[in-house]
């Protein structure tokens, strides 16, 4: 991945994305406050979390799922109103 090369040769899919968050890791600092927590200066995180979506498709594959439990719900429901209709 860190090379840029995708599986054909070209630029990988995520590459973008872990270009920009290398850039973004070269200026930034964790900053410690008076009650200890830590934060980081420049929101890398964001970044981050952007590469690591491309990579995992985690919330991706999350919101297909809540579709289509929607989905699945409406149907039951209408359904339902059929057999009580009908």
């Amino acid at each position: 991945m860190a090379s840029g090369h995708g599986i054909n040769g070209r630029v990988g899919r995520c590459y973008p994305f872990f270009a920009e968050f290398k850039e973004c890791m070269k200026t930034e600092t964790i900053l410690v406050n008076d009650d200890g927590t830590k934060k980081w200066k420049n929101d890398c995180w964001m970044v981050r979390e952007d590469y690591f979506e491309c990579l995992h498709a985690k919330k991706e594959w999350a919101m297909v799922r809540r579709v289509n439990e929607e989905e699945q719900r409406q149907q039951a429901q209408i359904a339902a109103v059929g057999e009580k209709g009908g």
